[in-house]
């Protein structure tokens, strides 16, 4: 098949792109600076206007012509600092999305994912784990843009003339270390103590290559349907199991010391940090089930083999490799 990605020169779609050429696909990169993807990638590129609510989308539709599959991973992501406003997440994740849905229609794409994020249903699982009617709902603008780009795109594929696959991944990790990973994987390496020893809670996580895989496989399931799908490793792990996990992988044995969850959310309230430390602390686990039914898949990678990669990765770069 070929099949379009944007933000296929993201950390994501970088991945993505490998994944689709292993599995024989002929993978298009949708991207705004074909110039930027890394030429030894090999990849056919088409440049494509800002996808926001200004967007061009004849422009666009002109790009996807000939497509069986669009891949949507371009968006603005979470930002911890909250710079971006409620406005900036909206004009791109949820509208931006609605014309790139528009325009892969248009061209006749008989096939729209769409890649949203654990955050549209939630934070936090408490104990049951979450699924399609049992979420809490987003906590911050980039959940509520993700949670109302699904329902926007539920709406504009009424008509199922371009059939909609939703997946919301957790926490993805993977190399090159980003965001929260690239974080916790410094303060281990550094051989920081990190007072994470009282937390027992349980989260899922998600390795790129895992959610490469799942992507590559809604390409051409045939069973999905148009309710989101939970993406994950399928293991939940404690955020001090995490962290020794990544200690071991990286040779760098994990400094854990004690100190009582209570005193750590105190910490987080005296602090403004009241929500980080709930990410540390509480549970996000995902019911997964319905995708590996209905896809008839299973995630290639548990945790250890994803760490293990990305540590081969990191001595490579060490050693003056790739």
């Amino acid at each position: 098949m070929k099949i379009g990605v944007t933000g296929a020169n993201g950390f994501i779609g970088r991945h993505l792109i490998d994944d689709l050429q292993a599995a024989g696909h002929t993978p298009v990169a949708l991207v705004r600076s074909p110039e930027k993807l890394d030429a030894s990638e090999n990849v056919e590129a088409i440049e494509i206007p800002s996808i926001d609510a200004a967007c061009d989308i004849a422009r666009l539709e002109a790009a996807m012509q000939g497509l069986d599959v669009v891949v949507h991973l371009a968006a603005s992501v979470h930002d911890m600092q909250g710079a971006l406003g409620e406005k900036a997440y909206h004009d791109i994740n949820v509208i931006g999305s609605g014309r790139v849905f528009e325009a892969a229609k248009a061209a006749g794409v008989g096939r729209f994912i769409y890649i949203s994020s654990v955050k549209a249903a939630g934070e936090r699982s408490d104990d049951r784990p979450l699924d399609a009617e049992n979420a809490p709902g987003p906590e911050d603008a980039y959940g509520r843009s993700k949670r109302d780009a699904e329902a926007l795109l539920g709406e504009l594929a009424a008509e199922r003339t371009c059939r909609l696959v939703i997946l919301r991944p957790t926490f993805v990790y993977g190399w090159p270390a980003v965001g929260n990973f690239k974080t916790l994987l410094k303060a281990v390496l550094k051989r920081w103590p990190l007072p994470l020893a009282a937390i027992r809670n349980r989260r899922d996580l998600t390795y790129v290559g895992n959610l490469t895989d799942a992507i590559c496989t809604a390409c051409g399931a045939e069973n999905l349907g148009q309710k989101p799908y939970f993406i994950c490793d399928g293991a939940a792990v404690s955020t001090p199991a995490l962290v020794s996990a990544v200690g071991d992988a990286f040779s760098a044995p994990a400094r854990l010391i004690y100190v009582p969850v209570s005193i750590l959310r105190l910490a987080g309230m005296m602090t403004g940090r009241s929500a980080m430390i709930e990410r540390l602390c509480g549970n996000l686990e995902v019911d997964h089930a319905p995708f590996s039914r209905d896809a008839r898949w299973q995630a290639p990678y548990n945790m250890a083999d994803g760490l293990r990669a990305c540590a081969q990765a990191y001595d490579k770069g060490l050693q003056g490799g790739a």
